[in-house]
């Protein structure tokens, strides 16, 4: 459970990349702004991981900023 947990996660993050508003906010009210948009039930499993791949593309990409 947990690797299908993890590929659905990575797959959502390589999906999703980092969106354009995080380099003006944070990372959580970008994920939590989209997720609204796109979720029409924000507890669904599918929810839940659509915005664990928002986070982590986010997180990756602030990294990646910071770093370069």
């Amino acid at each position: 459970m947990k690797r299908r947990l993890l590929l659905v996660t990575a797959l959502a993050a390589l999906g999703l990349g980092q969106p354009a508003p995080a380099l003006a906010r944070d990372c959580e009210d970008v994920c939590a702004d989209k997720a609204v948009e796109r979720c029409d039930d924000l507890d669904s499993v599918k929810c839940g991981a659509y915005i664990a791949g928002c986070l982590l593309g986010c997180s990756m990409g602030q990294l990646i900023r910071i770093l370069t």
